[in-house]
């Protein structure tokens, strides 16, 4: 069959702003299959620049040359897939980008932040240097740009990520200060509160995060943050509900599935909790209760909240080591 080439640009009207722009390769054999990988990734494309008007963002660090924004635009696709799978994508992406600008403060924020989420969903074991590395990338970037709220929510989950939840609080406050209305602040603030035990003010910036952010594709983070307060709170019926919903919407975000088999534990709903640790097992297999938490995922601050949320991960059937 003749190969085919397409061009795709996208340009903000009201602006003139080049947004995007992506050269697409196929044949005409299978050009349907073509067509609709134009078509997912100009969807793609806009939704991204719509989630950031939505979040009432500017991004205020520099895209860069064009192929160079292209890597990041992708990355970041590829990143809000938020599968273990498109994780790993976004952060070779993110890592081709830096490798053609290695001081794009925008390539650095996007390479940490697939870093970090990689962690987070198990895609990548959470070893050193990968934390080391996504640390220093965030820094960088904030440095560059102090007043790019989006590279401070990427610093503060990255202190996360190495257990610095104080520094990582104040990162978070620095991000809301910065653009209110931005609604990963207040999400990333409400899981760090819950870590750290303060229940109401994390219930509070959970659920300004959830209504802030409208059910976009990251709602279920925020919602996972709310059930990591509630079960700090022992308030587990609700936490079971909100647990269940994160699992519902994300059956691969293995820190969700956690919270579900804890919460149903907590509520004595013994077939359920040990079905969440099937599911946890099944797609994490090396997890144990020496590896999970500090390891997999931060712990409570509060040594009463972390033993309570282990204990009830071990009844719930997660291996001891």
């Amino acid at each position: 069959g003749d190969e085919l080439r397409v061009n795709v640009q996208l340009v903000d009207a009201a602006d003139g702003q080049n947004v995007w722009a992506q050269k697409f390769d196929g044949h005409s054999e299978n050009a349907l299959d073509f067509q609709d990988r134009i078509a997912q990734s100009v969807v793609l494309a806009v939704s991204l620049e719509l989630q950031l008007t939505n979040w009432k963002v500017r991004d205020k660090s520099p895209a860069g040359a064009p192929e160079v924004r292209r890597l990041v635009n992708e990355a970041l696709m590829k990143y809000f897939e938020m599968t273990r799978d498109s994780l790993l994508v976004s952060k070779q992406l993110a890592e081709k980008a830096l490798s053609i600008a290695p001081e794009n403060a925008r390539a650095k924020r996007t390479l940490s932040i697939a870093t970090t989420m990689g962690i987070a969903f198990g895609a990548l074991p959470g070893k050193r240097e990968h934390v080391d590395n996504a640390i220093r990338l965030a820094e960088d970037s904030v440095r560059a740009v102090p007043d790019d709220e989006i590279a401070r929510c990427i610093l503060s989950f990255a202190y996360l990520c190495d257990g610095r939840i104080d520094e990582a609080i104040v990162e978070c406050r620095h991000a809301v200060s910065l653009n209110p209305s931005h609604p990963s602040g207040h999400g990333d603030l409400g899981e760090l509160y819950a870590l750290r035990g303060q229940v109401s003010e994390a219930l509070r910036s959970a659920n300004e995060a959830i209504r802030l952010g409208a059910h976009d594709v990251i709602d279920f983070w925020r919602h996972h943050g709310l059930a990591v307060a509630l079960f700090a709170g022992g308030d587990d019926r609700r936490a079971l509900e909100v647990a269940r919903k994160v699992v519902r919407t994300k059956p691969g975000f293995v820190r969700g599935a956690l919270y579900w088999a804890a919460a149903a534990s907590a509520t004595g709903n013994n077939e359920e909790a040990s079905r969440a640790i099937h599911h946890c097992l099944s797609q994490l297999p090396h997890l144990n209760l020496g590896n999970v938490c500090p390891g997999f995922m931060p712990r409570y601050v509060r040594d009463e909240q972390h033993a309570r949320f282990l204990d009830m991960l071990a009844r719930a059937g997660l291996p001891s080591s």
